[in-house]
């Protein structure tokens, strides 16, 4: 069996050079029966290396004669591995980082390797890391963030709600819980799993429960979901009895949340776009019990005028670049584009959604990222464009500020 280092320098591989989600590539790649301290282990430098990569490169540029470029893939990965051994993992002793590395790469390397690998890691061990001054260079090298993303924050939030925002995003995430209030409430669940706490009808759990293996998950007695991205749920207020549409509803999380909030009476249309997605709302759906929700193949950005003002109430939580989520997978920070075309398909959904809705009913368009042209952007465009809705309630969620995930909830009213 393949050491926690070696099998996490295959997931970051993976990650890097293969195009894998961390998160996914990290599950596959665990073996089974790897005690619990190693699958920790791999996981922290996985997660803490993707995270920190640029910070580990502006160090061995700074350490190495050698230029990055030269380097082979794997020997990158070992001494960014091992670099974040040495600056970010206070329990691990200089020693192992160092020793453990070299032999990596020596059988991924040879000799050579070897001996440049334990140079580096050495001369890193004993000095000082000195950051840029310029302060957009310094939040991009001491965070690891693209400076391009740093300057747009910036504009957008200011310097120090940048930099704390980014401080928060390094703090590994919370495991949440959301119960299934057909069956239980998170005092309930709480008491019954034992190491957390109930906080905004969420359960908050230890570090390392093991929700796979957990015999009350697989009786649908909760689901994984995260405070904020429940609050869009929560903050649409679905009532028993109504029709509600879910415009992009996989895997499930919002759908099941709001026919536990409707007492599973009513009707919940849940639409996607990938066939495979569809059972996987369904499947999420009979776990937890739940019967209302008639799951669709739909492209949201085309509207079926069959469904034309029958919707109560509507969700449209928008694919979106997923920056609010940095913290659950580091490596969407580094492959966002400023000029893509999400908003352009944001407010085409949500401009459908509309279409759906009968006339005084509500709906909430939310994302999983902090971007403004993805969040405010939208909804006041489409605001400006339709004067028959009005904006009821607006937030921004923040790992700094809300303990959460970065998340958007805005919640409008069809007025006429």
């Amino acid at each position: 069996m393949a050491s926690a280092r070696e099998t996490a320098m295959r997931v970051i591989y993976d990650v890097e050079f293969n195009g894998a989600y961390s998160n996914m590539a990290l599950k596959k790649a665990i073996p089974a029966g790897m005690e619990r301290r190693d699958r920790a282990m791999t996981a922290s430098l996985v997660y803490g290396v993707i995270d920190k990569k640029l910070t580990l490169d502006y160090v061995i540029s700074k350490f190495s004669k050698l230029k990055i470029k030269k380097l082979s893939k794997y020997i990158l990965i070992i001494l960014r591995m091992g670099i974040y051994q040495i600056m970010f993992m206070d329990k691990i002793p200089v020693s192992a980082a160092v020793n453990e590395s070299v032999k990596l790469a020596r059988r991924y390397g040879h000799g050579a390797s070897a001996g440049y690998v334990n140079g580096v890691l050495r001369s890193v061990s004993k000095e000082s890391v000195e950051y840029p001054t310029d302060k957009t260079e310094f939040l991009s090298v001491r965070y690891s963030f693209p400076e391009s993303m740093c300057k747009r924050w910036i504009d957008d939030f200011g310097y120090e709600f940048t930099e704390e925002m980014m401080k928060a995003f390094e703090k590994p995430p919370e495991l949440c819980l959301r119960p299934n209030i057909l069956k239980i409430t998170a005092d309930e669940l709480v008491k019954r799993l034992g190491g957390g706490y109930a906080r905004g009808g969420i359960a908050v759990m230890r570090a390392g429960f093991d929700v796979a293996s957990d015999d009350m998950y697989k009786n649908g007695f909760y689901t994984v979901q995260d405070a904020a991205a429940y609050s869009a749920v929560k903050t649409l207020a679905p009532q028993a009895g109504e029709t509600v549409i879910d415009m992009c509803a996989a895997p499930g999380g919002k759908a099941t949340a709001m026919a536990e909030m409707m007492n599973n009476k009513g009707k919940i249309l849940a639409f996607d776009i990938h066939e495979h997605k569809i059972d996987l709302i369904r499947k999420n759906a009979e776990r937890l019990g739940i019967t209302i929700i008639e799951a669709k193949l739909r492209d949201g950005r085309e509207f079926d005028a069959s469904y034309s003002e029958r919707a109560d109430k509507v969700l449209c939580d928008a694919p979106c670049s997923g920056l609010g989520i940095i913290r659950r997978k580091p490596e969407i920070k580094y492959g966002y584009d400023a000029d893509n075309d999400l908003p352009v398909t944001q407010l085409k959904l949500l401009e459908n959604a509309a279409r759906y809705l009968r006339k005084g009913g509500e709906m909430v368009y939310s994302t999983c990222t902090v971007e403004k042209r993805e969040n405010e952007e939208v909804t006041d465009g489409f605001l400006r464009d339709n004067p028959n809705f009005e904006k009821l309630y607006e937030k921004t969620f923040y790992p700094h500020t809300d303990g959460t995930d970065g998340f958007y909830v805005c919640k409008m009213k069809r007025t006429g």
